[in-house]
């Protein structure tokens, strides 16, 4: 019987879902609600898409506090906490496995420590004797099995001792030409020794055309590899300043220096952060500023919201009393429902009898851009703020430069500087153009031109962020030009590329593998190049699009008679086609219904709301890698597969 795989994504999908059938059990006993409904409130909530088939005010507090709790805990920035934890605890389990000595754990670890201290080996000269300085990264990495399988049965359980063995060079009659690998010499001549010569006397040797080839590639070597393997630096330039001289007897450790490396180290005695190194603490560290970053960010929309409602004009606090919410509860649901990029409301006409006051306006776009397509941008500023005010030489600033030099291979929504930079200017682009959109194309559309100028620009933008977030409006979409709602559906569309196109492009590893996506195998040769980019965008769009034209066949197939009645405006395959790309797009925004205010899903028959259900699933996970990469996956989920996992590749450099 087939069994899905147990990872990321499918796990992601269960967590959804599950929510979807939470929603039918909690909300659905009061009564108010069908179970359709009930359902697709779970749902909705869950994948953060803000489309309702009930006004949200008619919900009792419990049902409210329901959609109010659901969304916090299945946004991104909550999952990526969940994984940072999986990914602490992992470390930790495998610390005390190899502390305690488990069997098990060393030979699951034998081949990943084998070729990870082979390829470190290679980087650090080879089987070249050169003294290599014991890294706390690698202590992990260089435990002898053979030594504790047999220590074990000899002496019984034994605290796990790291040895280091010693030089592997078999060493003949001192009078012989010793021939040195062309990777210990790196091109440079023979040279033969004798008893007779002073060890401690240095000679220059032949400079040849290629052992001047020979250090300019031991140098290349070094600046390739200085990017992820900073502790190499040392250790790459005594390679190449050995191209050039000869010292004695050097290619061979001394005696002393062989019994103080293999002089044992307790893994015992080792506390986490020694044994895991600088990445270990790193995401410790990593792990406080996201949960920070998480519950600040809520703190501070309320701050933002619960003074304005309480000192603003007396209209907003009469007109929400009209509506049975008290001032309070609205500043902490608007505040959340923004960041979490929901787009309930407890008003049931969004937040247009808002939009003439601009701080809300303003405030509430700022919170909305920080909770969702701009988090990584603000995440980083926030790091690279921290790693600015940390003492210099302090554990704490390390880890923070590991956060900002290696961030994909930490954290999922987290990218280099170039990358960021580049997130940022494209959403202040799209934000930018959709605002402008907003305004000139409606110059004589009193549903626009009826505020002031400056509550219109405030509004406008409000509405230009919600069509890639909340889903909120400050406008009636159903008056608006139809260009403006034309644009609105394509910004739906796009929301989540320019994340996930960040999320693919960028890269912490040369090799540059993020993820595995369908067509990669196709494209490595172009990766880094536009043509990689547009590439993935093709796949993306292969991915999307039948799904969303075959969810709106069935729709307009279910709801037939009613798109064909003429005496129901409202429905027209149009404002089908816009719901289901709201839908998919997670973002709420709808064309609504003149009966009442709610989505315009709220008029569909049941099979339709199903339609819309799956299309709001689906669009959840789209932003995800079909694959997992680096970033999410655990270490004891990797495949075996190349463009998934290192193991394989570090084995091919170990052979050769």
């Amino acid at each position: 019987m087939w069994k899905p795989p147990i990872n990321f994504i499918t796990l992601h999908y269960a967590y959804i879902l599950s929510f979807g059938i939470l929603g039918l059990i909690i909300l659905l006993p009061y009564g108010n609600l069908s179970a359709i409904d009930s359902y697709f409130f779970g749902v909705s909530a869950s994948t953060e898409s803000g489309l309702n088939t009930v006004d949200v005010k008619a919900l009792k507090t419990y049902q409210q506090i329901f959609i109010y709790i659901t969304p916090i805990i299945t946004n991104l920035g909550f999952v990526n906490i969940i994984v940072v934890v999986i990914r602490l605890r992992w470390f930790g389990k495998r610390f005390k496995d190899l502390a305690t000595g488990k069997p098990d754990a060393h030979r699951e670890t034998q081949k990943q420590a084998v070729s990870r201290y082979a390829d470190t080996r290679d980087m650090e000269g080879g089987l070249t004797g050169e003294t290599m300085m014991p890294s706390m990264f690698d202590l992990p990495d260089r435990v002898d099995n053979k030594r504790l399988g047999a220590d074990s049965d000899a002496h019984g359980d034994r605290v796990p001792q790291i040895s280091f063995a010693p030089d592997p060079r078999p060493e003949g009659p001192k009078k012989d030409t010793y021939i040195s690998g062309p990777r210990e010499r790196e091109g440079c001549p023979f040279t033969s020794m004798s008893d007779n010569e002073d060890d401690d006397a240095i000679k220059s040797a032949p400079v040849t055309e290629s052992s001047s080839r020979a250090v300019s590639r031991s140098m290349s070597r070094t600046r390739s590899l200085s990017r992820t393997r900073s502790f190499s630096k040392a250790a790459s330039m005594d390679r190449a300043l050995s191209s050039m001289f000869v010292l004695g007897r050097t290619a061979s450790r001394s005696s002393d220096e062989r019994s103080r490396v293999s002089e044992p180290i307790s893994l015992a005695s080792l506390s986490y952060e020694e044994l895991g190194g600088v990445e270990y603490s790193a995401l410790k560290v990593l792990l406080k500023i996201v949960t920070g970053y998480f519950i600040g960010l809520h703190i501070l929309g309320v701050l933002f919201l619960l003074p304005w409602i309480w000192t603003a004009n007396p209209k907003y606090r009469e007109y929400l009393a009209s509506q049975g919410q008290g001032n309070t509860w609205w500043a902490f649901y608007s505040s959340q429902t923004m960041i979490s990029n929901l787009g309930f409301t407890l008003t049931p006409d969004s937040m247009i009898s808002f939009r003439d006051a601009v701080w809300p306006m303003l405030a509430m776009s700022l919170i909305a851009l920080a909770g969702n397509t701009f988090y990584p941008c603000f995440l980083r500023l926030v790091i690279w703020i921290m790693h600015k005010l940390s003492a210099e030489e302090s554990s704490l600033k390390l880890s923070l430069q590991f956060l900002l030099e290696h961030p994909r291979r930490c954290y999922t929504l987290l990218f280099s500087g170039t990358a960021t930079w580049t997130l940022a200017a494209i959403l202040f682009i799209l934000n930018f153009v959709d605002t402008l959109l907003i305004i000139t194309l409606d110059l004589d559309n009193p549903e626009v031109t009826s505020l002031a100028a400056g509550p219109r620009v405030a509004a406008a933008l409000f509405q230009a962020v919600s069509s890639r977030h909340t889903g909120t409006s400050s406008f009636n979409l159903a008056n608006v030009n139809p260009a403006v709602q034309f644009s609105l559906m394509v910004m739906m569309y796009i929301s989540v590329y320019p994340i996930a196109m960040a999320i693919r492009y960028s890269s912490d590893y040369e090799d540059g593998s993020i993820g595995l996506y369908h067509g990669d195998e196709d494209i490595n040769e172009h990766k880094g190049s536009k043509t990689y980019l547009v590439t993935h965008m093709r796949n993306q769009l292969s991915f999307d699009l039948w799904y969303v034209f075959m969810g709106v066949f069935c729709i307009c197939a279910a709801e037939s008679k009613r798109i064909s009645n003429p005496d129901e405006p409202a429905f027209s395959v149009w404002s089908v086609f816009f719901e289901v790309v709201s839908a998919y797009g997670n973002v709420g925004l709808s064309l609504g219904h003149p009966t009442n205010l709610t989505s315009l899903c709220g008029h569909f028959n049941v099979f339709s709301k199903l339609v819309i259900c799956a299309m709001m699933i689906r669009g959840r996970h789209r932003g995800l890698p079909y694959a997992l990469d680096r970033a999410i996956t655990l270490p004891n989920e990797r495949s075996e597969d190349n463009k998934i996992g290192y193991r394989d590749e570090t084995e091919q450099e170990t052979v050769k």
